[in-house]
């Protein structure tokens, strides 16, 4: 059996189980194939997602832990199995070119730098090393860093402190009790991917201007009240009259490298009804806009109010999964996952995990419509009072590391309402 889980620490950490030396010319427009595909399916599975749990729960995500096991996933499937995942990941049949600029992509997302840090890891827990299809371990150890960890699952108790210790290391002590002896009964193979993001604001928030603001649904109903950061700044401000939705970016760090994109419907508009067509469009439809905008109006000041919030969503992804066409790896008639294991697996479920803070000193977390810009005077304001979208995009590579949304203002934060 596989399974995938994933745990978001505090600010920005995820772990899922399933279980870029720098790019320049045509080799970063060949990264940005691999981001574009990331991208596709992280908007697909928030829309996904956002119907699923309803207007009245807020949601956290980290797609990419889920898109990269998947992918792993993906090279140890055949037939129909394998045209459900390349399809829905938005891979192509011949892997050799995406393998290699795979690889590239994850080392350079890796770099550090003083202000933003970003951690990927990802591992293999199988019963016995020599039964896993050695192809598919030179192949994934080659090209996807993945970890292979002979594991004694007939001793349940160990084989939970083994996985509970390289994910407490991998999420820097964030998760530590990651799976319990359910998880573990008759399973075969576990395949984990972690991340962990922790990035400072380029331009903080002062917390002597945060104070309590009224939150709002999509009719403008009274929800609550959060704790609402205000700040004004020279930040990428658009309107994205195809979406009935603005945009605003907030960078981390001084090398413009990650930033916090905040999409906030017009009044009246539905969250989900934007959501849905934003997965049936380029996210780099957003980027390009912003872009133009700091391009026109890159010295005028914007108002940004942003509530500070702390989210933790746990959720089984097998139905929203299958809804976006991933069938038969659920299903042991018809999954057929050969290339990995030399005896037939199925996924018995995926449960995700993810956990995000955001506040006045920046995020952490442990798992085309152009711009249509009038004269920015007085400054406009970005009131983030009601349901709204955030994604957390590394900005070389133009990937989504991390997505959710806020609608439910008591369910933030323990301390933040």
């Amino acid at each position: 059996m596989g399974y995938l889980k994933c745990q978001l620490g505090t600010c920005l950490l995820a772990a899922t189980i399933f279980t870029y030396a720098w790019a320049q010319g045509n080799e970063l427009a060949a990264v940005r194939d691999v981001s574009s595909s990331l991208n596709q399916f992280a908007m697909k599975l928030l829309a996904e997602t956002s119907d699923q749990v309803g207007d009245g729960l807020n949601l956290a995500l980290s797609p990419y832990t889920i898109w990269s096991l998947l992918a792993i996933i993906t090279e140890g499937a055949n037939g129909a199995t394998a045209q459900q995942l390349e399809q829905v990941l938005g891979l192509p049949s011949n892997k050799e070119p995406f393998r290699r600029n795979y690889k590239s992509f994850t080392k350079y997302l890796q770099q550090k730098t003083e202000d933003v840090q970003l951690d990927l890891n990802g591992a293999i827990f199988t019963t016995k090393e020599q039964n896993l299809n050695r192809a598919y371990q030179t192949l994934v150890k080659s090209f996807y860093g993945v970890d292979i960890m002979p594991t004694n699952f007939t001793n349940l108790k160990e084989a939970v402190t083994m996985i509970n210790a390289y994910v407490s290391q991998a999420t820097k002590n964030r998760i530590r009790n990651f799976v319990k002896l359910d998880d573990v009964i008759n399973a075969e193979i576990m395949l984990v991917s972690t991340l962990f993001f922790k990035g400072r604001w380029k331009i903080p928030f002062n917390k002597t201007a945060t104070f309590a603001d009224k939150f709002y649904d999509s009719a403008g109903g009274l929800r609550g009240s959060v704790q609402m950061m205000y700040q004004v700044g020279e930040f990428p401000y658009t309107i994205l009259n195809g979406l009935r939705a603005h945009a605003v970016e907030l960078p981390f760090g001084q090398g413009d490298r990650m930033s916090l994109v905040v999409v906030l419907p017009q009044k009246g508009e539905r969250l989900n009804t934007v959501l849905r067509q934003l997965s049936n469009m380029p996210f780099n439809n957003i980027l390009d806009s912003l872009e133009v905008a700091e391009q026109q109006f890159g010295q005028e000041l914007v108002q940004v109010y942003l509530p500070r919030f702390l989210l933790h969503s746990e959720l089984n992804l097998n139905q929203i999964l299958d809804r976006m066409g991933i069938r038969d790896v659920f299903n042991p008639d018809k999954v057929d996952l050969l290339g990995i294991f030399p005896h037939y697996l199925y996924i018995s479920r995926v449960i995700h995990e993810a956990k995000i803070e955001v506040n006045e000193e920046g995020a952490e977390a442990s798992a085309a419509t152009g711009a249509s810009l009038q004269n920015k005077i007085p400054p406009p304001k970005f009131h983030a009072n009601r349901d709204f979208a955030y994604f957390i995009v590394d900005k070389p590579t133009r990937s989504i590391m991390f997505a959710g949304k806020v609608t439910n203002p008591k369910e933030i934060c323990d301390t933040c309402a």
